[in-house]
């Protein structure tokens, strides 16, 4: 066993330690993955790592350093088609004067298909043994270990709130310590919506003396509702300003109000305009943000957090985010997908000349 195998094993299992104590499930300390020990094995393993992958290239290293090129505009090849196709899909749904983009963007999407196939069989090529796939998984963990310090060194996080009023518009953030970030851009919440499952239930409240008595569960049955011998169309729900769920005011004594509770949330979504620019030429850019698919504009990504509401009024909660490590942390995550099944799958002995 090499010293630098000893070493490497010895980094794995301070890893290991260190993950243990910040993740015991009894006596968890968070805090240790931001610890000066935490540092210095990082540290460690990207050194371990980089030395590693130029020792198992050695008289290869050009072949190594010019695969893992091809290798990135291959990939590049591979989300233009994706992204771009997509796109085609989409304005191609909507038809009409949108079809002329839906062919560009399609042209775009098979502009990756060329690249996929002229840098995927370069590096076909180059990457002939698996002693240099392996040796790339090595720089990719070492990718992902700088793209990581660099986050954790230089990223801002800033919770943002903002009224889906069309109007309100964001143009810097302000973190809790009172610093401020300009965007360089204009972002506002057009319109918030808001789908439920069909699932809601319905209360019947009775008012005695001014103070509500017990609640009575009332039943669905189609499009009726039902307690006892009494029953109340459901269109006869009436929404009303300052009320935040549909009721019905039922005459008689004592007065009684019968109330739909709200459903499950199925699925919400923010309509969002960001006004910016690009090469001195104004552009807008309109986006559905999602809890899962968040919005990019310029360095910042804003990803939907939740919603409230008060009276009338829907305020979204955003969470807004600047990593500049973002996109090294991300080549290295594809960098060891990519290795490490190359690697895995190659067939033995059948390394290229």
């Amino acid at each position: 066993m090499t010293p630098w195998l000893k070493g490497g094993i010895m980094a794995l299992g301070a890893a290991c330690v260190l993950l243990l104590a910040g993740a015991f499930p009894l006596v968890s300390a968070p805090g240790v993955y931001t610890s000066g020990a935490t540092w210095l094995l990082g540290a460690i393993t990207i050194l371990l790592c980089i030395v590693g992958g130029w020792r198992l290239a050695t008289g290869r290293r050009g072949q190594l350093i010019f695969g893992l090129i091809f290798l990135f505009f291959a990939t590049t090849g591979l989300c233009m088609l994706g992204q771009y196709g997509a796109k085609a899909l989409e304005y191609a749904r909507i038809g009409g004067p949108m079809w002329a983009g839906a062919v560009g963007m399609a042209c775009v999407a098979l502009t990756g298909v060329v690249f996929m196939a002229v840098f995927g069989f370069l590096c076909y090529r180059v990457m002939n043994t698996r002693r240099l796939w392996l040796s790339g998984a090595h720089w990719a963990v070492a990718l992902l270990g700088i793209g990581a310090m660099v986050d954790a060194i230089y990223e801002i996080r800033v919770p943002v709130t903002l009224p889906a009023d069309a109007r309100t518009e964001l143009t810097e953030l302000r973190a809790e310590d009172g610093t401020s970030y300009p965007l360089g851009f204009r972002l506002r919440v057009d319109d918030f919506v808001v789908q439920h499952y069909d699932d809601a239930t319905y209360s019947l409240y009775t008012f005695e003396n001014g103070r509500p008595g017990p609640m009575q569960q009332v039943e669905r049955r189609g499009d009726t509702l039902h307690l006892g011998q009494e029953r109340w169309p459901v269109r006869a729900l009436k929404q009303a300003p300052g009320m935040p769920h549909p009721f019905l005011m039922i005459p008689g004594q004592p007065m009684r109000v019968l109330v739909q509770n709200p459903a499950t949330v199925r699925d919400y979504c923010a309509h969002i305009v960001a006004f910016t620019d690009h090469r001195g030429r104004p552009e807008t850019h309109k986006a559905e943000l999602r809890v899962n698919t968040p919005f990019a504009c310029k360095d910042w990504r804003f990803t939907l957090s939740s919603y409230r509401t008060e009276g009338e009024q829907t305020e979204v909660l955003l969470q807004a985010r600047r990593a500049p490590g973002r996109f090294a942390a991300l080549c290295g995550m594809v960098g060891i997908i990519i290795c490490t099944t190359v690697w895995c799958w190659w067939r033995k002995g059948g390394e290229q000349p």
